[in-house]
């Protein structure tokens, strides 16, 4: 049986002491930081600057925990470049950078920022959803020596989790992200692009940030969950099934997870997992709310196309929240959403539900929703499964 290691460490808040002692930790467990760095090497570390949120927010890479990796690295004598494309830059990077505390964290360490925006683009090849395909990823990345992938502990409304396999997205910059949710609309097709994508990427170690998680309505404006924990392992896989053992979910209900797994692509199984450092159920996090597979998912095309008037899970306004800047109508893939008097109006017609309007939202004024015969059906089926183990 495949033996695949993950490093689990406690730590239960951002002060610079309590996050540089769990890291010594975790990462000694998997033979330390010498083991990965060497002087001399070109070092990329990858965290998740999804929004322009600041770190208390949990939607993004805490500072702090860049500033450590980045300062180990650049004490072993390798440089160190910090760098990610959100879905869409509005504005000025370096707004991006001073609000999440990205630049702080560079300024500290000595590593440096890259704007994946302006870096030059190398076309990547390989097969997915049954075809070649050929998307363009930035340079940094063939340019380095070691890819430190630092992803952060979240829930995701289109593939329930997002973790170390869907942080790699970030590699292909900027508005490009939003057309592959185009290309894939379903959530299987996309979930099985993610994969296949992350799975070409050369990733030397995989970081999640789990002190502070988000659970509910991820990617971005879901609840903050103090979580108190960090992951580790050079396959990005195994921290995606760590991620699921700690907050008790079956990974075969992650349609990433579920593509890796036809890969033949890290653990099948916990049991495939040695855990090092804590054991699972020392950290483990309980009631963590995971958004549910989208229903219609499920439902083949030629029938959801008649129905999708009376059926549909999508994005809904919160009309006082909402600031009317219409960074939701320029991410839109599919140009399904204006700005009217009340704010973001979208067409059902057109929408994908790939919720990438929730994403670049800076004031959370964006929900997931389900038309209400929808969810006079969840709700029976609920009532279904909440019966049986009654019964059981």
């Amino acid at each position: 049986m495949p033996d695949f290691k993950l490093a689990l460490q406690k730590c239960d808040s951002y002060t610079p002491e309590q996050v540089e002692k769990a890291v010594g930790q975790l990462l000694k467990g998997l033979g330390g930081i010498e083991r990965f760095v060497s002087p001399g090497q070109r070092v990329l570390i990858k965290p998740n600057m999804l929004t322009c949120k600041d770190p208390s927010k949990a939607a993004t890479t805490h500072p702090l925990l860049i500033e450590e990796i980045a300062r180990l690295c650049v004490r072993r004598g390798a440089s160190v470049v910090i760098g990610d494309s959100p879905p869409a830059i509005f504005g000025r990077t370096e707004s991006f950078w001073e609000t999440t505390g990205f630049a702080a964290a560079a300024r500290n360490s000595g590593a440096e920022l890259r704007c994946f925006e302006t870096d030059e683009k190398v076309a990547l090849k390989f097969f997915s959803n049954g075809r070649e395909l050929t998307t363009h990823v930035v340079k940094t990345l063939f340019r380095a020596d070691v890819v430190i992938n630092l992803a952060k502990m979240k829930t995701h409304n289109l593939t329930r989790i997002t973790g170390a396999v869907k942080n790699l997205f970030g590699l292909i910059p900027g508005f490009a992200k939003a057309q592959w949710h185009k290309a894939f609309p379903r959530p299987e097709e996309f979930a099985d692009f993610i994969s296949d994508f992350a799975h070409q990427i050369p990733v030397t170690l995989n970081i999640m940030d789990g002190i502070e998680s988000m659970d509910g309505q991820g990617p971005a404006g879901g609840r903050v969950v103090k979580s108190g924990v960090l992951l580790a392992s050079t396959c990005p896989v195994t921290v995606d099934m760590g991620f699921c053992r700690l907050i008790n979910l079956d990974p075969t209900t992650v349609p990433t997870l579920r593509r890796c797994r036809k890969l033949n692509w890290g653990p099948k199984s916990f049991a495939e997992i040695t855990f090092i450092g804590q054991q699972p159920d020392e950290v483990a996090i309980s009631n963590f709310s995971v958004p549910k597979t989208p229903p219609l998912s499920l439902i083949p095309d030629f029938i959801l196309k008649g129905i999708k008037k009376f059926l549909w899970t999508g994005p809904a306004l919160l009309p006082k929240k909402c600031i009317k800047c219409g960074r939701c109508r320029e991410i839109c893939p599919v140009l399904a959403i204006n700005i009217g008097a009340e704010g973001a109006e979208f067409d059902r017609k057109l929408c994908i539900s790939c919720f990438c309007c929730m994403e670049v939202c800076p004031v959370e004024a964006i929900e997931m929703k389900s038309s209400p015969l929808l969810s006079i059906g969840m709700r029976l089926r609920g009532l279904k499964r909440s019966l049986r183990k009654q019964r059981k």
